[in-house]
């Protein structure tokens, strides 16, 4: 991991550039986590979605921007990702701000038009969801620039990590791409190692329903989507397709070429300077990077 020694933050040395710090996807500890301002949540407003806010919250004080995503390739039940946001405003307060987001124009620009020769290019039908994730990585970039927001979270969770959006390459790669704009990349229930089981637990702590359903699955408060059921064999089985690393990595190169333009393009429009918004977001970045670095300094000290 290079680490160019430029600037000097809160007494610990901070790298040039950020990309550079955070190549490789870098699990955070709950003292670490603590030290973030705001933070955006790609949120289905279901168990894991609902757990991330409620847990990283608890230990913060800025803004928590949650994003649920639609599409008009087969989601239904859309409004049931706001049930949820009272509750967490009950407990985080105001500062949770819920958005229902239609993905369909960006996601058939990153990829949904070209389906069909994605998957016989990277074989395998997998491309379908992670060109559906990535198209949400997008939006929320740009929603995450606009407001200066330095953290992005995934709620990918423990004993899903077989899947191609969870798995370490994705990982990696994105946390790669989104650092180009300032944007730390993480996923909190896997960075500390929480269940479902525990999950659960949080949510009832504060007297929040967790939904129904079997194993990993719990529905009622969050979207259905018709794409997603390929992975029903998982849920009731635990039966899953194996996803080869060089076309998950391959693929996501290919469509990180895609997003940079429509990034660009789509805050421009709105009247934001990209380079001032990715310059103030990174100086976000590089002062909460800063805190993680000595925190971590005292504890290899002893």
């Amino acid at each position: 991991m290079a680490l160019q020694q430029t600037v000097t933050l809160l007494g610990v040395a901070a790298p040039e550039r950020l990309h550079d710090c955070y190549a490789i996807y870098m699990p955070l500890t709950r003292e670490e986590y603590a030290v973030i301002q705001d933070f955006s949540v790609l949120y289905s407003g279901g168990l894991d979605s609902c757990a991330v806010p409620l847990i990283i919250g608890a230990n913060t004080t800025g803004k928590i921007e949650l994003l649920t995503f639609m599409h008009q390739y087969g989601t239904f039940f859309n409004e049931w990702s706001k049930k949820h946001t009272p509750e967490l405003q009950r407990v985080l307060g105001e500062r949770v701000q819920h958005h229902l987001v239609d993905l369909t124009e960006v996601w058939n620009e990153v990829g949904a038009k070209q389906f069909i020769k994605d998957a016989i290019k990277y074989r395998g039908h997998w491309v379908g969801c992670l060109g559906c994730q990535e198209s949400m990585a997008t939006h929320l970039i740009i929603h995450s620039l606009e407001r200066r927001i330095a953290n992005a979270f995934i709620c990918s969770s423990v004993g899903g990590e077989y899947a191609a959006m969870s798995m370490a390459v994705t990982r990696e790669k994105n946390a790669e791409f989104y650092a180009r704009y300032g944007i730390r990349y993480n996923a909190p229930l896997l960075d500390l190692g929480i269940s479902k089981p525990e999950e659960r637990a949080v949510l009832a702590q504060h007297d929040i329903e967790a939904g129904w359903g079997v194993r990993r699955s719990h529905q009622g408060f969050q979207p259905i989507c018709v794409l997603g059921f390929q992975h029903a064999l998982d849920i009731v089985f635990d039966w899953h397709t194996t996803y080869p690393p060089d076309r998950v990595a391959s693929f996501l190169d290919a469509k990180f070429e895609i997003m940079d333009l429509i990034i660009r393009r789509t805050l421009e429009y709105r009247g934001v300077d990209p380079d001032r918004a990715i310059e103030e977001t990174r100086a976000i970045y590089a002062a909460e990077e800063a805190e993680i670095a000595a925190i971590r300094s005292r504890q290899a000290a002893g």
